[in-house]
Formats: C-alpha cells, sequence, structure tokens
C-alpha cells in the first residue's frame, strides 16, 4: 500500500495461536524526538498489542515484521474513539442546559451518556475487530 492510503508501524510477533497472530508496537509520543524530550514527562512511549490473522506468512515469536492499516480505519477508529463521544457528552450538556436543569445535573447527565456508549461499542467489539483488520508483512 501506498503511505498516503495507510498508516505503518514497526513490531515483533510476540506469538501465534489458532492462526491469530499477537504482534506488539512499539511506539513513541511525536514529541519523542525533541531536544527537551528527556524533561518532558507529559507524553511517554507506549506499546500497544494488536491481533491479526495469519495471512500465510512464515512468522515465528520474535520476528520484525510491519503491521499496516487504511488511513480511513484510522479514521473511523478516532471518530468512533474520541469524536462521537465528545459530541454526544457536548450535546447533552448543552441540551440538558436549554432545558434548564441545574448546572451539576446537566454535568452529571452529559458524563453518564458515556457509560450506555461505551457498553454498546464493548457489545459490538468482535464486529467491530473485523471491520478493522490490519495487515502484516515481515521485514526483511
Amino acid at each position: 500500500m501506498e503511505a498516503s492510503v495507510c498508516i505503518e508501524q514497526q513490531g515483533t510477533v510476540e506469538e501465534i495461536i489458532n492462526h491469530t497472530i499477537r504482534v506488539r508496537i512499539h511506539r513513541e509520543a511525536a514529541c519523542g524526538h525533541c531536544s527537551a524530550g528527556s524533561m518532558c514527562n507529559l507524553f511517554e512511549a507506549s506499546e500497544r498489542i494488536i491481533e491479526t490473522e495469519d495471512n500465510g506468512l512464515a512468522l515465528k515469536a520474535g520476528d520484525q515484521v510491519e503491521v499496516t492499516i487504511s488511513r480511513t480505519l484510522g479514521n473511523k477508529a478516532v471518530f468512533l474513539g474520541y469524536l462521537l463521544p465528545f459530541l454526544l457528552l457536548m450535546t447533552v450538556l448543552i441540551v440538558s442546559n436549554a432545558l434548564g436543569l441545574k448546572e451539576w445535573l446537566s454535568g452529571i447527565l452529559s458524563l453518564s451518556i458515556l457509560v450506555p456508549y461505551y457498553v454498546f461499542l464493548y457489545l459490538f467489539r468482535n464486529r467491530l475487530r473485523r471491520s478493522f483488520s490490519f495487515t502484516i508483512r515481515k521485514k526483511v
């Protein structure tokens, strides 16, 4: 895939179980290359583990791989994880204030609307997992 239509990360194969490959991705913060990065502890490097289907590559634990996801799926993940919950929260807050509810009640109501949203995401996690497919290829 072209770099303009996909997001690539470097990773290490952790394990392969029942045609599912677990890959550990080491991500550094965007400010990791800043000259003041050693003094700033706001953002730290983090590691993520992703799972993908075995696509017939002869991989084993410890192999270095490139993990790719399309940019549109990355944007969809940002929308579902950050933008939509923010829009729900702000909509409920503005509507409840417009209806004349007390501020503290509006705040609690707007925060509580996120509970069913994240429960919904949790219940449909398997369907979402199928739609967010990662492609891996062995590094040479």
